[in-house]
C-alpha cells in the first residue's frame, strides 16, 4: 500500500509539475505577445504559436488575460480537488478545500476590483496581494496543506 502511495504521490506531482510548466509557458508567451500589441516591438520573438493573439487588440489581449487565469485556477482546483480524492480525503474536508479556493478567488477578485475602481491604480498593494493570492491558488500548496490536515485528521 505504501509503494502505491509513493507511486500516485510522484504520479500527481508530475501533473502539478507539467501543469504549473505549461502555465508559466503559456503566459510568459502570451505576455510578451502582449508586450508586441502594446508597444508594437519586442526584443524577444513572439512564439508562433501566439500569433493568433497578435490579430487581437491591445485591450482585448488584456483582459483576455484575466480569462486564462480564471481557466488556469479551475485547472489547479480539479487536480487538487482530484488528489484529495484519490488520497481518501474526507468530505469534510473536501467541503473546506473548495471554500478555500473560493475564498482565494473571491478576496483577489474583491482586491483587484478595488485596486482598480477604488484606487484606480495596478501598481497598487493591493493588486499585489491579488495576484499573489492566485498565485498560491495556481500551485500545489493549497493540496499539500489539507492532505497533511487530512493525515492529522485520521488520527
Amino acid at each position: 500500500m505504501l509503494k502505491n502511495k509513493s507511486i500516485l504521490f510522484v504520479f500527481f506531482g508530475a501533473l502539478f509539475a507539467l501543469l504549473g510548466y505549461y502555465r508559466e509557458y503559456f503566459f510568459g508567451n502570451y505576455n510578451n505577445a502582449m508586450y508586441l500589441l502594446y508597444n508594437h516591438n519586442t526584443t524577444v520573438p513572439v512564439n508562433e504559436n501566439f500569433n493568433y493573439f497578435l490579430g487581437l487588440s491591445y485591450k482585448t489581449a488584456y483582459y483576455l488575460k484575466y480569462v486564462f487565469t480564471l481557466v488556469f485556477f479551475i485547472l489547479f482546483f480539479g487536480l487538487s480537488y482530484w488528489s484529495l480524492k484519490v488520497f481518501k480525503a474526507n468530505k469534510n474536508l473536501l467541503k473546506w478545500f473548495t471554500y478555500s479556493y473560493l475564498v482565494l478567488l473571491l478576496l483577489s477578485s474583491v482586491l483587484m476590483l478595488w485596486s482598480y475602481f477604488v484606487r484606480v491604480n495596478l501598481d497598487s498593494d493591493e493588486y499585489s496581494v491579488s495576484r499573489w493570492l492566485m498565485g498560491i491558488a495556481q500551485s500545489p500548496l493549497p493540496v499539500l496543506f489539507f492532505l497533511a490536515t487530512n493525515k492529522l485528521n485520521k488520527k
